[in-house]
């Protein structure tokens, strides 16, 4: 998406409850933020967020991608995986997705050379061990091993489609591997404030039912993939990327030569005004901006759509509608406003943010919708649970409204249900078949979903 100018490195995304056709993924902290930046839910690898893009971009476009990159082991149609492939929803061998890091290095690595190398070694040690030899003036330590695999990458490698080049281009992989040198690393410590250590872009992940763990880095010399698990496929509660594989990953790293991070690949970027708070590029209401490099591809991507240009009452506790605005002070704001459900969530995480105020009463409308549903979306075909008595079960519907002291009033197919207040949330037990739910707060304000029950 970077490469294809749909997407900006700091542009917000939505870490809400979605549900597609029945699938509901879920981040690993079963939790929701509302709204985070790309390369932030890279590095901490939340779910939602990634299967969002995902649909956005297109399956069958990343499931080819892959291919092209060498996985050997997707062997299946794009819909046979379905979303669930960029969460790990297809086999990979971790030679495989080793080698999808280091191709991203390889990228960079090239970028300032028109040539790839002719023949690059890869060599998989066993039984590493560490001798003391005595001499005269001291003693130096000798590391021996026993190579059990090797594999060369070379031109012939490219021509035969065993590994693609330039399936990411050097811009992308910079942007992508610089997000990743933000992961957290197992040790408690800031690692960027010691000069000694070095950059490394790392991922962890963990498999469904804790069955196995991984943990790739990269650095312009070396590539590392790590696999911890049982050989038996058993799960174990604990046996997570982060915990496990990762602390190896940087045992091994500190055994290895270090090296400078890479160079930035030159004549690919350009400068773009980006918005501080959104992460897209400038609108016309966003007034703290960053200067940051992009790729060209970027400038398409759309401008700020969440800072809007609103008309206050003197204290900034009502907004004015134009009808009237000349019959007392006012002032114009430019205001960070992000969908009702995107706020729900994100403001639970940034107590900085704050909700458009309400119109002033009998002073016009609101053109922002104040709420959204939660759940279910539209057109969501459900299945309700049976419960344990073998009885019909419920329906938990769910809406987002951005003032915390409105009213809402529920109607399912024109007849009323009930009211709430703070938490919006009610169950109902509908019939077989097609219905529509209102939702109508204090103001007069509604939106509605439909939904089929099977």
């Amino acid at each position: 998406m970077l490469q294809e100018g749909s997407l900006l490195p700091q542009m917000l995304l939505p870490d809400v409850p979605v549900n597609i056709n029945g699938f509901t993924p879920q981040n690993f902290s079963l939790q929701f933020e509302g709204a985070v930046p790309a390369s932030e839910a890279l590095a901490r690898s939340l779910n939602i967020p990634a299967v969002t893009m995902l649909q956005r971009y297109g399956v069958p476009k990343f499931h080819h991608m892959l291919q092209q990159m060498g996985f050997k082991t997707i062997n299946r149609s794009a819909s046979h995986y379905g979303l669930s492939l960029i969460l790990g929803g297809a086999e990979a061998t971790l030679w495989d997705v080793t080698n999808a890091y280091a191709q991203m290095g390889r990228s960079l690595s090239n970028s300032h050379s028109n040539d790839l190398p002719q023949e690059k070694e890869v060599q998989i040690l066993l039984g590493t061990e560490e001798k003391t030899v005595s001499e005269r003036d001291g003693s130096r330590k000798v590391t021996s091993g026993k190579t059990i695999s090797r594999k060369t990458t070379s031109r012939k490698d490219i021509s035969e489609g065993v590994i693609s080049e330039g399936v990411i281009s050097a811009g992308a992989a910079w942007l992508t591997l610089s997000a990743l040198t933000e992961v957290n690393r197992p040790e408690e410590i800031d690692w960027k404030s010691i000069p000694s250590m070095q950059t490394i872009a790392w991922k962890t992940g963990t498999s469904y039912g804790f069955r196995d763990a991984w943990a790739v880095g990269v650095t312009p010399r070396y590539a590392v993939g790590v696999w911890v698990g049982n050989a038996t496929g058993e799960g174990k509660p604990g046996l997570v990327g982060a915990q496990t594989a990762g602390p190896v990953l940087f045992d091994i790293f500190n055994y290895l030569p270090s090296s400078p991070w890479f160079e930035r690949p030159t004549g690919i970027f350009v400068d773009a005004e980006i918005c501080r708070q959104s992460g897209h590029l400038k609108g016309r209401f966003c007034e703290e901006t960053d200067t940051v490099l992009i790729l060209p591809v970027g400038l398409r991507t759309e401008a700020c759509p969440y800072h809007h240009l609103v008309t206050l009452s003197a204290d900034e506790s009502h907004r004015i509608y134009e009808n009237c605005a000349n019959t007392e002070p006012t002032i114009q704001k430019s205001w960070f406003a992000l969908p009702p459900v995107w706020e729900w969530y994100y403001k639970q995480h940034h107590p900085e943010y704050k909700p458009l105020p309400p119109f002033k009463a009998g002073c016009g409308e609101d053109s922002f919708q104040p709420m959204q549903f939660i759940y279910p979306p539209m057109n969501a075909h459900i299945k309700l649970p049976k419960q344990l008595d073998g009885s019909k079960g419920f329906i938990t519907v769910e809406l987002a409204h951005s003032n915390p002291n409105a009213t809402i009033f529920w109607h399912l197919d024109d007849t009323y249900q009930t009211q709430t207040q703070d938490f919006h949330k009610i169950s109902l037990q509908p019939a077989p078949g097609k219905h529509s739910l209102t939702a109508v707060d204090g103001e007069g304000n509604t939106v509605s979903t439909t939904f089929f029950i099977e």
